[in-house]
């Protein structure tokens, strides 16, 4: 039997890395375990807002992160069958909050992470996939097939962090509810000079057919293109229809080279519940959302984090454990409430086709890039996905203050760009 400390975790993304190293930082001794041999680079969540930085700088990592980031301090909508575009700036967020938002591959952050949580004593396996556990009155005994076989660890509580289809989640028989979009994602890196063909460095294309989001994520010329195709296609072959979908956005005879391309399956699925006795779910585990606006990445670091302080609280014997229970309420709730009908809003304004709810989503755009308290409302949105810390003596119960301080009501929008 392995002691695998406090707390073992399952899976080695940006959300398990996160939370291992949160909950180091409040002294708990974690064991990360990840089934594949190193962090994933897919094509995956490349923005980090204000209010993901404002926690990161709390954690020590924001400085690193920053050092291998973009700062990206626009974000433009563009109809190109309207000849429509705006640009929202963050400069109206000067004074409040971080006037930018950063822009790298997910791996870059979870890489930071690991490095971080290492030095505090966490222990990160990879080539670790999860067989099986088995919860107790005072701990969870969990199987893991190694390089060397099957081991077994001990630790006294369990937490999900394996993604949608999270082998914890279906080991708890927890339901997945919601459904999945009849089209798919294609997410790709592309070097391509898009400034040069007047993107905005983060931005949204608008269209029927060829709806987009193309921003820049890195500091030498990598840029993630993500297009939407047919669910119905087949998915092996779609790399076969790039090509033609990159017509759509780079003209001929602009050079450009494919660094990776994903297709991925959309979801709007919620765990019935977060929590059964020693275990818990964060990130995608418990929850997913399409990527429009970035708000599945965000909620999931966000309970990460909340989860790392109650769990904390727990074990230092400040906090009974049914915070745990709602820990699963508020994180549903933060889930169901905030981020997915954002996303969804945000995936049906980018993909509309009906002429008149079109103009009237360019008219609301316009009103809201003409209007800077209106910009500052849709910029500071993504605080929202804190929810309810749980504990008045949180470690995180002011990320939001200065926001607030400044007269922001960021309940007002019910979703980021409407």
């Amino acid at each position: 039997m392995i002691d695998a400390g406090d707390v073992l975790i399952v899976g080695a993304g940006p959300t398990g890395l996160f939370t291992a190293l949160a909950l180091a930082q409040e002294g708990v001794r974690v064991t990360v375990i990840e089934a594949e041999s190193d962090i994933c680079d897919a094509p995956r969540a490349p923005v980090y807002f204000p209010v993901t930085m404002t926690a990161f700088e709390k954690m020590g990592v924001l400085e690193d992160l920053d050092n291998e980031s973009v700062r990206v301090r626009t974000v433009g909508h563009r109809v190109p069958e309207y000849n429509f575009h705006t640009q929202l700036s963050f400069n109206v967020l000067q004074g409040v909050t971080y006037a930018y938002q950063l822009h790298a591959g997910q791996d870059v952050a979870a890489r930071i992470a690991c490095e971080h949580a290492r030095r505090l004593g966490v222990q990160v396996l990879f080539n670790h996939k999860l067989v099986s556990f088995e919860q107790h009155q005072d701990n969870v005994i969990t199987v893991v097939d190694g390089p060397e076989g099957k081991l077994s660890f001990q630790s006294k509580w369990l937490i999900g962090c394996d993604g949608a289809r999270s082998t914890v989640r279906k080991a708890l028989n927890v339901e997945y509810e919601g459904f999945t979009w009849p089209n798919r994602f294609v997410a790709t890196n592309v070097y391509c000079d898009f400034r040069s063909l007047g993107i905005d460095d983060a931005g949204f294309i608008c269209d029927p057919v060829h709806s987009a989001m193309i921003c820049v994520i890195d500091k030498n010329g990598l840029w993630r293109l993500t297009y939407q195709e047919d669910g119905s296609l087949p998915e092996e072959t779609f790399m076969d229809r790039l090509p033609e979908q990159f017509a759509a956005h780079i003209p001929v005879g602009v050079k450009y080279e494919l660094a990776a391309a994903a297709p991925y399956t959309i979801h709007q699925r919620c765990a019935s519940k977060m929590r059964v006795g020693r275990v818990m779910l964060a990130g995608d585990s418990g929850h997913c959302t399409n990527p429009m606006g970035g708000l599945g990445f965000t909620t999931g670091i966000w309970d990460g984090l909340v989860l790392a302080d109650v769990l904390a609280a727990v074990m230092r014997g400040e906090e009974d454990e049914s915070i745990l229970d709602r820990y699963s309420e508020e994180r549903r709730r933060v889930y169901l409430d905030i981020s997915s009908p954002a996303a969804s809003s945000n995936k049906r304004m980018i993909e509309q086709s009906d002429p008149e709810i079109r103009r009237a989503d360019m008219a609301r755009m316009k009103e809201i890039a003409e209007n800077p308290d209106l910009t500052r409302l849709m910029m500071c949105f993504p605080f929202r996905t804190i929810g309810n810390v749980l504990r008045p003596n949180s470690r995180w119960r002011d990320i939001s203050k200065s926001v607030r301080d400044a007269g922001i009501d960021i309940d007002y929008h019910k979703s980021q760009f409407l």
